[in-house]
């Protein structure tokens, strides 16, 4: 058997902006946390040392070797972390994304449905596991209760099952922490027929009304259980276990510099004046709804014979924080990073200093052993050898 060819050529991450500015920086920022008395978490300290070994031969590697054509080559060890990686975090992007078309989602049409949350919500469940799971369930049950709502409505089905995939994201297109969550949801039900077979009924579109109405529930039953919790009254937890930590969320999650003489000013930024890119939500398309500082967005629809649209949502949903392409670097040794699509000021490119912009990847770093996409419902996660 003849090996087809083609010129293998490996990636050197060394010689990107990216590994330039942490091999660069990070030592000088983890000394400065230290000297405030507020060192920088294990788990955040490992996500950039892993980071400077992924994809270095020196590091590790495979050697492989052909028996065919007997060409060997070196294959470097990838650090596999969560956080913004952008190899990783691609390569883990596309085989979620072709994992879920090929074995989880059924041929039938799925809706996204977003969910942004309110600023104070966004630094609590940066560091609060247990909160985020428990929004999460608020925004799938009132979701999967609305879906069955409409179809005993306009169905008349009385016992209807759903399922939906959610992806935690922890960013948004600035590099800011914004904990929100991507769902794509079956876009309608199963139901036993008159075998007991389970049978897809699509549902119709949903109407705005319907989606404000879900978008003031979630808000309705996630302020409740705050409430009942005594959330709102209770000192963070965090400021007191971990004030560096807290210091930089706070700052991120706000858009602000968090670190050196200007900590607590705006980034720079050019074409436009301000930094929230999450109040720049084309709030008034269809299927959008805000509710008590909640937006909630459910316009997308995939057809059911559209697959290769909806690999390119789930893509997009479990993309990684980081684009390399879009950092630079100035004259000056400030960074450039251009946002995908210009804000509604205009605002096209966010500029940060060296030390501002390891502090914004140190924040984004997810927490070990949580889960960031989550299953619901009929579909079943993924079993050990399915992946």
């Amino acid at each position: 058997m003849q090996c087809t060819s083609f010129e293998y050529l490996p990636r050197k991450p060394e010689e990107t902006v990216l590994y330039r500015v942490i091999a660069a920086q990070l030592e000088t920022f983890l000394a400065r946390q230290q000297e405030r008395e507020r060192p920088t978490p294990k788990f955040v300290e490992q996500e950039f040392r892993s980071f400077l070994d992924c994809g270095i031969p020196v590091y590790g590697f495979l050697r492989l070797h052909c028996d065919d054509c007997g060409q060997d080559r070196i294959l470097a060890f990838s650090c596999k972390r969560r956080g913004w990686c952008p190899s990783c975090g691609g390569r883990r992007m596309s085989d979620t994304a072709a994992y879920l078309v090929d074995r989880v989602l059924p041929w039938v049409p799925v809706r996204q449905w977003v969910l942004s949350l309110p600023f104070k919500l966004r630094y609590r469940m940066a560091y609060d596991s247990e909160l985020m799971a428990d929004i999460l369930n608020i925004f799938v049950r009132s979701v999967f209760g609305e879906l069955r709502r409409r179809a005993r409505e306009s169905l008349g089905l009385k016992r209807a099952q759903c399922g939906a995939v959610t992806f935690v994201q922890r960013f948004n297109s600035g590099l800011g922490l914004n904990l929100h969550f991507h769902m794509a949801a079956i876009d309608g039900v199963y139901a036993a027929n008159s075998e007991g077979q389970p049978e897809f009924h699509e549902l119709p579109l949903p109407e705005d009304a319907e989606v404000l109405q879900a978008a003031a529930l979630i808000a309705e039953r996630v302020t409740g259980m705050i409430e009942r919790r005594g959330l709102e009254n209770e000192p963070d937890p965090l400021s007191e276990n971990d004030p560096g930590l807290a210091s930089l969320y706070a700052a991120v999650v706000r858009g602000r510099i968090a670190t050196g003489p200007n900590a607590g000013n705006r980034l720079a930024a050019l074409g436009g004046d301000r930094i929230d890119g999450d109040s720049l939500e084309a709030m008034s398309s269809p299927r959008c709804a805000a509710a008590g500082g909640f937006n909630l967005h459910t316009n997308v629809s995939i057809g059911a014979r559209d697959r290769e649209r909806l690999q390119r949502l789930l893509r997009y949903a479990a993309r990684p924080a980081l684009a390399l392409e879009r950092l630079s670097k100035l004259p000056d040794g400030r960074l450039v990073y251009r946002l995908k699509r210009p804000w509604s000021d205009g605002t096209t490119d966010l500029v940060f200093e060296p030390q501002d912009f390891i502090a914004k990847l140190a924040a984004l770093v997810p927490a070990p052993r949580v889960h960031l996409t989550r299953f619901h419902g009929i579909l079943p996660p993924p079993r050990n050898g399915d992946r």
